[in-house]
């Protein structure tokens, strides 16, 4: 499938976007910074575009004297702050390659084995960065400079060292080609070893592009948008809007952790309009809203991303806002953020119903310039897309997609580009998204949960999004996982189930009930053995993808015992 690509920028733009607002409107907000005072009201600390423009290019130009330019490696471990967006966009000004490791989702250790692999010459963090960077030995072959940010740290230089006594009258651009690495990021590494995702300048302009167009940020100081994903504060900023930081730990805590009555109380007070958050975060926020029989009128625009959205979800979410308020759910990975989406109306009118009879979980066409194709699934690498052919509507295989903003290889690994990336003769990557699914007749794409995760036996395949729902339907499952456990010689199909709370009937009655309606269901029939547990284990980044080598390795314990 194959929608208009939009006309993009090949470089990123956002030093330009906030130093062209700040000269028309200085006075507009660019950043509100909220945090919880001790009696419990909310904070909102206000900075405008005049602001963060004059002191990001005065940072760009102690940035340049230090020696900091285009393509030098900058780990960046400063949550969202208005210190950070300063940092963010004055490195962006000067061409320099900003690094992304998230202590929370990755783990101190394993922290340091990427930046091992990366080798950042300059290293920019909070006192909390630095105290883990001294404990666990972050960055210590490379790291030649280093600099605290929003506080000070013992012999470390401060960020505000480097600020020129003015800014530029006319700043230097950066002198960077389309193909130089602007971002390099982690992906969780839920299914393996964390990959080092090269976003060079031309993808992530184009991905600012396509974001912007899809949800309809416009041009100018109407836009309010509370993200609570780190990096997408680029994305209001580059459309002169406003960023509402939210009450949140960034680094210690997960999205699923966050406090849902302050973050409703921001975006009342705020008057947010757009935000992003994980299924957690949001489950959480509308289930305090039911609770408090809260209504967000503001909103306009929820997207939802990093792990898949259920229906129920949908429908919590749309009794929590206006009329005019929806909810999307974005597909895509590190490497190729976004590629689909999906509204609520859509889900729970038309495509759940079809969800829980066990056909996939539907996350909508292709976005303008994303192609879709669905391939046999291949084990080994595929040296070139002539090598293997698409399938037909209707037919399940592996997911792949190109666009202009998708990530084209791994930094310096050879090895995992190799494996997820296919050359095109024209030049361009198709990216391997390692889940499986197909499209229908209006092409829109319907998952089966990742190539790894299917469980093959001699009976047939069993894929996680296409049982999973059908579980769910049962009133006792909160949430069901299908796994395989290796049993003697063999792979056993194990659906883990956790319960709804408010259920009390006893696991035999529901197991029998569960095993009677898999049978109802081709995508689940001949399932026979459920294992309730307490809690299924999620990923740390988003809180909400479910961690199923983790849940195959308990059971396999639990069986030896």
């Amino acid at each position: 499938m194959t929608g208009p690509t939009p006309t993009t920028p090949d470089r990123i733009l956002v030093a330009d976007r906030v130093l062209d607002v700040a000269r028309v409107d200085p006075g507009r907000v660019a950043m509100v910074q909220t945090d919880k005072g001790r009696d419990g009201v909310l904070v909102h600390r206000k900075r405008t575009y005049g602001e963060l423009s004059d002191r990001a290019e005065r940072l760009a130009v102690g940035l340049r004297a230090a020696g900091i330019r285009e393509g030098t490696l900058c780990s960046f471990m400063v949550p969202p702050s208005f210190n950070a967006l300063v940092l963010g966009t004055a490195l962006f000004r000067v061409g320099a390659t900003l690094v992304g490791v998230e202590p929370y989702s990755h783990g101190m250790r394993r922290v340091r084995q990427c930046l091992d692999r990366i080798g950042p010459e300059v290293f920019f963090g909070t006192p909390r960065a630095h105290l883990a960077k001294r404990l666990f030995g972050w960055g210590k072959r490379t790291v030649r400079q280093e600099y605290v940010v929003d506080g000070a740290w013992p012999g470390v230089r401060s960020m505000d060292d480097l600020l020129s006594e003015q800014a530029p009258a006319e700043p230097t651009p950066a002198d960077v080609e389309p193909g130089d690495p602007a971002v390099i990021a982690f992906t969780t590494g839920s299914t393996g070893r964390p990959k080092p995702t090269v976003l060079r300048q031309r993808n992530f302009a184009a991905m600012v592009e396509v974001v912007g167009a899809q949800w309809s940020l416009g041009d100018g100081g109407d836009v309010v948008d509370m993200p609570t994903f780190p990096m997408f504060w680029i994305i209001a900023l580059s459309a002169g809007g406003q960023v509402v930081v939210p009450p949140m730990d960034f680094t210690m805590k997960g999205p699923g952790d966050a406090d849902p009555a302050a973050l409703l109380r921001t975006i009342e007070e705020r008057g947010v309009r757009t935000m992003f958050g994980s299924p957690a975060l949001l489950r959480n926020l509308s289930a305090h809203a039911r609770r408090e029989s809260i209504t967000v009128d503001s909103v306009r625009r929820i997207v939802a991303g990093g792990a898949e959205v259920q229906g129920p979800l949908y429908a919590a979410v749309r009794n929590m806002l206006g009329p005019e308020g929806e909810l999307y759910s974005n597909y895509g990975a590190t490497e190729a953020l976004p590629l689909c989406e999906i509204d609520g109306t859509t889900v729970l009118e038309e495509t759940w119903e079809r969800t829980e009879r066990g056909e996939g979980l539907c996350v909508g066409p292709g976005l303008p310039g994303v192609e879709l194709r669905i391939i046999p699934v291949t084990e080994g690498n595929i040296a070139n897309i002539g090598d293997v052919e698409a399938l037909p509507s209707g037919e399940v295989g592996e997911v792949i997609a190109r666009s202009p903003h998708i990530s084209e290889d791994y930094f310096r690994d050879p090895v995992a580009t190799a494996a997820n990336k296919i050359p095109g003769p024209d030049g361009t990557v198709w990216h391997r998204l390692g889940d499986v699914g197909h499209l229908d007749d209006q092409d829109r794409l319907w998952l089966g949960g990742r190539r790894s995760h299917r469980v093959i036996t001699r009976d047939g395949i069993y894929l996680p999004l296409r049982v999973e729902p059908v579980l769910t339907t049962h009133p006792a499952v909160h949430r069901a996982a299908l796994v395989a456990v290796p049993r003697a010689g063999s792979i056993a199909v194990v659906v883990c189930v956790e319960r709804s709370d408010e259920d009390r009937r006893d696991a035999s009655t529901v197991a029998a009930e569960l095993r009677a309606l898999a049978e109802r269901h081709e995508a689940t029939r001949g399932l026979t053995e459920f294992v309730e547990v307490r809690r299924l284990p999620v990923d740390r980044r988003h809180n909400a993808k479910i961690d199923r080598p983790a849940l195959g390795a308990s059971l396999a314990r639990r069986r030896k015992r």
